[in-house]
Protein backbone atom coordinates (compact mmCIF):
# COMPACT_ATOMS: atom_id res chain seq x y z
CA UNK A 1 0.00 0.00 0.00
CA UNK A 2 1.40 3.40 -0.72
CA UNK A 3 1.90 6.66 1.07
CA UNK A 4 -0.96 7.78 -0.56
CA UNK A 5 -3.20 5.15 -0.08
CA UNK A 6 -2.25 4.77 4.13
CA UNK A 7 -3.41 8.36 4.04
CA UNK A 8 -6.19 7.97 2.29
CA UNK A 9 -7.53 5.25 4.73
CA UNK A 10 -6.75 6.62 7.60
CA UNK A 11 -9.19 9.89 7.01
CA UNK A 12 -12.50 9.59 8.80
CA UNK A 13 -14.29 11.42 5.31
CA UNK A 14 -14.51 9.91 2.20
CA UNK A 15 -12.15 9.86 -1.03
CA UNK A 16 -12.24 9.27 -4.28
CA UNK A 17 -9.88 10.14 -7.16
CA UNK A 18 -10.94 10.00 -10.33
CA UNK A 19 -8.81 10.93 -14.08
CA UNK A 20 -9.32 12.79 -16.53
CA UNK A 21 -12.04 10.85 -18.32
CA UNK A 22 -13.66 10.64 -15.05
CA UNK A 23 -13.41 7.47 -14.37
CA UNK A 24 -12.87 6.29 -10.39
CA UNK A 25 -9.24 5.28 -9.93
CA UNK A 26 -9.74 4.89 -5.52
CA UNK A 27 -12.20 4.73 -3.37
CA UNK A 28 -10.98 5.05 0.64
CA UNK A 29 -13.30 2.68 3.44
CA UNK A 30 -15.33 5.39 4.23
CA UNK A 31 -15.99 6.35 1.16
CA UNK A 32 -17.24 2.98 0.58
CA UNK A 33 -19.25 2.52 3.27
CA UNK A 34 -20.73 6.12 2.35
CA UNK A 35 -21.89 5.00 -1.26
CA UNK A 36 -22.99 1.37 -0.14
CA UNK A 37 -19.80 -0.70 -0.89
CA UNK A 38 -19.64 0.10 -4.37
CA UNK A 39 -17.11 -2.25 -6.84
CA UNK A 40 -13.69 -0.29 -8.08
CA UNK A 41 -13.63 -1.19 -11.66
CA UNK A 42 -12.83 -0.30 -15.29
CA UNK A 43 -16.28 0.62 -15.90
CA UNK A 44 -17.04 3.03 -12.58
CA UNK A 45 -17.36 6.68 -13.13
CA UNK A 46 -18.03 9.48 -10.80
CA UNK A 47 -21.19 9.42 -12.92
CA UNK A 48 -22.33 6.34 -11.57
CA UNK A 49 -21.72 7.48 -8.19
CA UNK A 50 -22.79 11.21 -7.86
CA UNK A 51 -26.38 11.84 -9.22
CA UNK A 52 -26.51 13.72 -12.25
CA UNK A 53 -29.41 16.73 -10.91
CA UNK A 54 -30.06 18.99 -13.42
CA UNK A 55 -31.63 20.98 -10.68
CA UNK A 56 -28.90 21.58 -8.70
CA UNK A 57 -25.31 23.28 -10.00
CA UNK A 58 -23.29 20.11 -8.66
CA UNK A 59 -22.10 18.71 -11.98
CA UNK A 60 -21.57 22.35 -13.24
CA UNK A 61 -18.77 23.05 -10.23
CA UNK A 62 -17.61 19.70 -10.88
CA UNK A 63 -16.84 20.66 -14.79
CA UNK A 64 -15.29 23.91 -13.22
CA UNK A 65 -13.14 22.39 -11.23
CA UNK A 66 -11.52 19.86 -13.84
CA UNK A 67 -11.41 22.63 -16.46
CA UNK A 68 -10.10 25.26 -14.39
CA UNK A 69 -7.88 23.38 -11.78
CA UNK A 70 -10.01 24.70 -8.80
CA UNK A 71 -11.05 23.96 -5.38
CA UNK A 72 -14.93 24.00 -5.17
CA UNK A 73 -17.30 22.47 -2.52
CA UNK A 74 -20.76 21.36 -2.99
CA UNK A 75 -23.88 20.19 -1.07
CA UNK A 76 -24.67 17.16 -2.55
CA UNK A 77 -28.34 14.83 -1.98
CA UNK A 78 -28.49 11.70 -2.32
CA UNK A 79 -31.83 10.12 -2.42
CA UNK A 80 -30.83 6.67 -2.97
CA UNK A 81 -29.14 6.91 0.15
CA UNK A 82 -31.40 9.65 2.05
CA UNK A 83 -28.73 11.54 2.48
CA UNK A 84 -26.48 14.45 2.21
CA UNK A 85 -22.81 14.93 1.40
CA UNK A 86 -20.25 17.79 1.86
CA UNK A 87 -18.24 17.03 -1.71
CA UNK A 88 -15.01 19.44 -1.94
CA UNK A 89 -13.86 18.94 -5.11
CA UNK A 90 -9.46 19.79 -6.33
CA UNK A 91 -7.14 19.01 -8.98
CA UNK A 92 -5.56 15.82 -8.40
CA UNK A 93 -3.07 14.09 -11.23
CA UNK A 94 -4.69 15.76 -14.33
CA UNK A 95 -8.08 14.70 -12.40
CA UNK A 96 -10.16 15.50 -9.42
CA UNK A 97 -9.89 14.48 -5.80
CA UNK A 98 -12.94 14.27 -4.00
CA UNK A 99 -13.22 14.68 -0.18
CA UNK A 100 -16.62 13.49 0.90
CA UNK A 101 -18.32 14.44 4.71
CA UNK A 102 -21.79 13.23 5.49
CA UNK A 103 -23.95 16.29 6.57
CA UNK A 104 -26.74 14.39 6.61
CA UNK A 105 -28.19 15.62 9.89
CA UNK A 106 -27.26 19.33 9.84
CA UNK A 107 -29.19 19.63 6.95
CA UNK A 108 -32.35 18.00 8.23
CA UNK A 109 -31.66 19.90 10.74
CA UNK A 110 -31.90 23.26 8.54
CA UNK A 111 -34.33 22.03 6.67
CA UNK A 112 -36.47 21.69 10.11
CA UNK A 113 -35.79 24.79 11.42
CA UNK A 114 -36.54 26.27 8.27
CA UNK A 115 -39.94 24.55 8.05
CA UNK A 116 -40.58 25.69 11.70
CA UNK A 117 -39.81 29.00 10.29
CA UNK A 118 -42.16 28.55 7.54
CA UNK A 119 -44.68 27.53 9.91
CA UNK A 120 -44.59 30.01 12.53
CA UNK A 121 -45.04 32.53 9.56
CA UNK A 122 -48.07 31.21 9.07
CA UNK A 123 -49.30 30.78 12.90
CA UNK A 124 -47.96 34.53 13.28
CA UNK A 125 -51.24 36.04 11.50
CA UNK A 126 -53.66 33.07 12.20
CA UNK A 127 -56.89 34.28 13.04
CA UNK A 128 -56.79 32.61 15.95
CA UNK A 129 -54.81 32.33 19.28
CA UNK A 130 -52.06 30.22 19.46
CA UNK A 131 -49.83 28.83 22.18
CA UNK A 132 -46.89 26.20 22.54
CA UNK A 133 -45.83 25.39 25.89
CA UNK A 134 -42.97 22.40 26.97
CA UNK A 135 -42.54 20.57 29.75
CA UNK A 136 -44.80 19.60 32.89
CA UNK A 137 -44.27 23.04 34.38
CA UNK A 138 -46.21 24.55 31.12
CA UNK A 139 -43.32 27.13 29.94
CA UNK A 140 -44.15 29.48 27.32
CA UNK A 141 -42.23 28.86 23.97
CA UNK A 142 -44.52 30.47 21.59
CA UNK A 143 -47.22 32.45 20.80
CA UNK A 144 -48.83 34.18 17.92
CA UNK A 145 -49.99 38.06 17.13
CA UNK A 146 -54.04 37.05 18.17
CA UNK A 147 -52.64 35.20 21.54
CA UNK A 148 -50.70 38.31 22.61
CA UNK A 149 -53.83 40.83 21.91
CA UNK A 150 -55.90 38.30 23.51
CA UNK A 151 -53.86 39.16 27.06
CA UNK A 152 -52.76 42.23 26.50
CA UNK A 153 -49.25 41.69 25.39
CA UNK A 154 -48.40 40.00 28.60
CA UNK A 155 -44.82 38.73 28.51
CA UNK A 156 -45.04 34.91 28.57
CA UNK A 157 -42.77 33.27 26.35
CA UNK A 158 -39.84 31.28 28.21
CA UNK A 159 -42.41 31.91 31.41
CA UNK A 160 -44.02 28.76 33.28
CA UNK A 161 -47.89 28.83 33.33
CA UNK A 162 -48.42 29.70 36.90
CA UNK A 163 -45.87 32.27 37.25
CA UNK A 164 -47.22 34.21 33.66
CA UNK A 165 -50.74 33.61 34.77
CA UNK A 166 -51.09 34.13 38.49
CA UNK A 167 -54.30 35.93 38.48
CA UNK A 168 -56.26 32.25 36.51
CA UNK A 169 -55.49 30.13 40.20
CA UNK A 170 -58.65 28.58 40.85
CA UNK A 171 -60.18 28.97 37.56
CA UNK A 172 -59.50 25.54 36.50
CA UNK A 173 -56.51 26.54 33.83
CA UNK A 174 -53.87 25.15 35.26
CA UNK A 175 -55.64 21.49 35.86
CA UNK A 176 -56.73 21.25 32.44
CA UNK A 177 -53.19 21.73 31.48
CA UNK A 178 -51.77 19.51 33.97
CA UNK A 179 -54.33 16.61 32.50
CA UNK A 180 -53.52 16.83 28.47
CA UNK A 181 -49.74 17.29 29.79
CA UNK A 182 -50.41 14.05 32.05
CA UNK A 183 -53.20 12.18 30.13
CA UNK A 184 -52.22 12.87 26.20
CA UNK A 185 -55.55 13.11 25.25
CA UNK A 186 -57.31 16.06 23.85
CA UNK A 187 -59.12 18.32 25.93
CA UNK A 188 -61.96 21.14 24.35
CA UNK A 189 -63.78 23.45 26.51
CA UNK A 190 -66.73 25.71 25.26
CA UNK A 191 -67.39 29.26 26.61
CA UNK A 192 -64.60 28.89 29.45
CA UNK A 193 -64.69 32.02 31.31
CA UNK A 194 -61.33 33.60 31.97
CA UNK A 195 -60.94 36.32 34.62
CA UNK A 196 -57.60 38.30 33.41
CA UNK A 197 -55.93 41.33 35.73
CA UNK A 198 -53.62 43.38 33.64
CA UNK A 199 -50.38 43.00 35.16
CA UNK A 200 -49.21 46.66 33.71
CA UNK A 201 -52.52 48.07 35.14
CA UNK A 202 -54.34 46.07 37.03
CA UNK A 203 -57.65 46.54 35.05
CA UNK A 204 -59.96 43.21 35.41
CA UNK A 205 -60.75 41.59 32.19
CA UNK A 206 -62.86 38.91 31.86
CA UNK A 207 -63.30 36.80 28.75
CA UNK A 208 -64.65 33.47 26.83
CA UNK A 209 -63.08 31.21 24.64
CA UNK A 210 -63.56 28.18 22.67
CA UNK A 211 -60.33 26.11 23.14
CA UNK A 212 -58.47 22.92 22.17
CA UNK A 213 -55.95 21.62 24.35
CA UNK A 214 -53.22 19.24 22.47
CA UNK A 215 -50.72 17.25 23.46
CA UNK A 216 -47.56 17.17 21.84
CA UNK A 217 -45.02 14.66 21.81
CA UNK A 218 -41.14 14.58 20.73
CA UNK A 219 -39.20 11.73 18.86
CA UNK A 220 -39.48 9.50 21.85
CA UNK A 221 -43.51 9.22 21.50
CA UNK A 222 -43.48 11.04 25.72
CA UNK A 223 -45.42 14.10 25.55
CA UNK A 224 -43.33 16.77 25.80
CA UNK A 225 -45.65 19.82 25.98
CA UNK A 226 -49.10 21.05 24.86
CA UNK A 227 -50.02 23.35 21.64
CA UNK A 228 -53.51 25.56 23.10
CA UNK A 229 -55.65 26.59 19.62
CA UNK A 230 -58.26 29.62 21.19
CA UNK A 231 -60.86 31.19 20.09
CA UNK A 232 -61.91 34.38 21.66
CA UNK A 233 -65.83 34.34 21.74
CA UNK A 234 -66.42 37.24 24.50
CA UNK A 235 -68.96 39.40 21.91
CA UNK A 236 -70.80 36.53 21.06
CA UNK A 237 -71.55 35.49 24.66
CA UNK A 238 -72.42 38.73 25.63
CA UNK A 239 -74.23 39.48 23.35
CA UNK A 240 -76.28 36.17 23.64
CA UNK A 241 -76.57 36.85 27.19
CA UNK A 242 -77.82 40.45 26.57
CA UNK A 243 -80.35 38.76 24.15
CA UNK A 244 -81.50 36.19 26.79
CA UNK A 245 -81.57 39.03 29.23
CA UNK A 246 -84.01 41.28 26.97
CA UNK A 247 -86.14 37.90 26.03
CA UNK A 248 -86.44 37.37 30.00
CA UNK A 249 -87.50 40.98 30.51
CA UNK A 250 -90.01 40.82 27.21
CA UNK A 251 -91.32 37.61 28.44
CA UNK A 252 -91.64 38.54 32.07
CA UNK A 253 -93.68 41.88 30.63
CA UNK A 254 -95.92 39.67 28.43
CA UNK A 255 -96.58 37.05 31.01
CA UNK A 256 -98.69 39.44 33.13
CA UNK A 257 -100.25 41.22 30.64
CA UNK A 258 -104.18 41.24 30.98
CA UNK A 259 -104.60 39.60 27.46
CA UNK A 260 -103.67 36.43 26.13
CA UNK A 261 -100.03 36.75 24.12
CA UNK A 262 -99.13 33.27 21.66
CA UNK A 263 -95.87 34.09 19.52
CA UNK A 264 -94.27 32.10 16.28
CA UNK A 265 -90.84 32.09 15.40
CA UNK A 266 -90.33 32.71 11.14
CA UNK A 267 -90.96 28.79 10.88
CA UNK A 268 -94.24 29.20 12.66
CA UNK A 269 -93.13 26.92 15.70
CA UNK A 270 -94.61 28.55 19.06
CA UNK A 271 -92.16 29.66 21.10
CA UNK A 272 -94.00 31.32 24.02
CA UNK A 273 -97.39 31.26 25.22
CA UNK A 274 -98.50 33.41 28.16
CA UNK A 275 -100.50 32.97 31.40
CA UNK A 276 -103.69 34.11 30.36
CA UNK A 277 -103.01 32.72 26.97
CA UNK A 278 -102.58 29.28 28.62
CA UNK A 279 -106.13 29.64 30.91
CA UNK A 280 -108.17 30.92 27.77
CA UNK A 281 -107.16 27.06 25.98
CA UNK A 282 -106.50 25.07 29.15
CA UNK A 283 -103.31 23.93 27.25
CA UNK A 284 -100.26 25.39 26.88
CA UNK A 285 -97.96 23.55 24.40
CA UNK A 286 -95.02 24.93 22.45
CA UNK A 287 -92.63 23.87 19.56
CA UNK A 288 -95.63 23.25 17.47
CA UNK A 289 -96.20 24.19 13.44
CA UNK A 290 -99.66 25.69 12.00
CA UNK A 291 -100.72 22.47 10.82
CA UNK A 292 -101.15 21.35 14.67
CA UNK A 293 -102.38 24.61 16.46
CA UNK A 294 -106.13 23.65 16.02
CA UNK A 295 -105.84 20.10 17.10
CA UNK A 296 -103.76 20.69 19.83
CA UNK A 297 -105.38 24.24 21.11
CA UNK A 298 -109.12 22.77 19.94
CA UNK A 299 -109.75 26.21 17.66
CA UNK A 300 -113.30 26.38 16.03
CA UNK A 301 -114.66 28.62 13.74
CA UNK A 302 -117.86 30.60 14.95
CA UNK A 303 -120.17 28.00 13.90
CA UNK A 304 -118.34 25.45 15.65
CA UNK A 305 -116.56 23.68 13.26
CA UNK A 306 -112.52 22.53 13.29
CA UNK A 307 -110.98 25.99 12.17
CA UNK A 308 -108.84 25.33 9.07
CA UNK A 309 -105.28 25.69 9.38
CA UNK A 310 -105.11 28.74 6.71
CA UNK A 311 -107.83 31.09 8.01
CA UNK A 312 -106.50 31.63 11.54
CA UNK A 313 -105.13 34.77 12.15
CA UNK A 314 -101.51 33.76 13.77
CA UNK A 315 -101.12 31.96 10.35
CA UNK A 316 -102.28 34.64 8.10
CA UNK A 317 -99.51 37.15 9.63
CA UNK A 318 -97.04 34.48 9.39
CA UNK A 319 -97.78 33.35 5.85
CA UNK A 320 -99.01 36.73 4.16
CA UNK A 321 -97.70 39.20 6.30
CA UNK A 322 -101.50 40.15 6.94
CA UNK A 323 -102.36 42.61 10.09
CA UNK A 324 -105.56 40.69 11.63
CA UNK A 325 -107.60 42.85 13.59
CA UNK A 326 -110.61 41.77 15.35
CA UNK A 327 -111.10 38.51 14.26
CA UNK A 328 -113.51 36.06 16.44
CA UNK A 329 -112.97 32.22 16.90
CA UNK A 330 -114.27 29.76 19.85
CA UNK A 331 -111.88 27.22 22.28
CA UNK A 332 -113.48 24.44 23.20
CA UNK A 333 -111.53 24.13 26.39
CA UNK A 334 -110.32 20.11 27.92
CA UNK A 335 -113.31 20.44 30.60
CA UNK A 336 -115.81 20.26 27.39
CA UNK A 337 -117.00 24.40 27.44
CA UNK A 338 -116.59 26.75 24.41
CA UNK A 339 -115.93 30.09 24.82
CA UNK A 340 -115.97 33.06 22.80
CA UNK A 341 -112.68 34.87 22.21
CA UNK A 342 -111.33 38.02 19.94
CA UNK A 343 -108.18 39.07 18.58
CA UNK A 344 -105.37 40.52 16.58
CA UNK A 345 -102.27 38.84 15.07
CA UNK A 346 -99.16 41.25 13.47
CA UNK A 347 -96.26 39.95 11.73
CA UNK A 348 -92.89 40.99 13.49
CA UNK A 349 -90.34 42.04 11.40
CA UNK A 350 -86.19 42.81 11.96
CA UNK A 351 -84.26 45.31 11.39
CA UNK A 352 -83.00 44.43 8.48
CA UNK A 353 -86.81 43.58 7.27
CA UNK A 354 -86.81 39.78 7.07
CA UNK A 355 -89.71 38.58 9.03
CA UNK A 356 -89.26 36.72 12.37
CA UNK A 357 -92.49 35.46 12.97
CA UNK A 358 -95.43 36.85 14.28
CA UNK A 359 -97.54 37.66 17.57
CA UNK A 360 -101.45 37.26 18.61
CA UNK A 361 -103.25 38.42 21.04
CA UNK A 362 -106.18 37.43 22.35
CA UNK A 363 -109.25 37.34 25.33
CA UNK A 364 -112.43 35.91 26.18
CA UNK A 365 -115.46 38.01 25.03
CA UNK A 366 -119.22 37.00 25.17
CA UNK A 367 -121.88 37.06 22.92
CA UNK A 368 -123.30 40.35 23.91
CA UNK A 369 -119.77 42.00 23.21
CA UNK A 370 -119.53 40.08 19.71
CA UNK A 371 -123.21 40.71 18.61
Amino acid sequence: MSAFEVLAEAMNDGFIAVNEHWHVTYLNRPARLMLRNPQLSDELTLQHLIPADPTTNTWRELHRASKQKITTEVDVFFPTFFSWFEVRAFPLDGGLGLILRDITDRQWLLRKEAERGYLRNIFQAAPVALYLTRGPEHVFEYSNDFARQLINNRDIEGRALRAAFPDIEGQGFYELFDQVYRTGEVVEVTEARAQLTDPYTGTPKEIYINASYIPLRGFDAQISGVLGLVVDVTRYVEARKESERLAEEHAAVLTHLQEGVIVADSQGRLIFVNDVAAELHGVKVLDITPEAYTDTYNLLTMDGQPHPEDELPLVRALRQGEVVRDAHWQIRRPDGDIILVSGAANPVFTSDGLQAGAVLTLRQVNQADHA
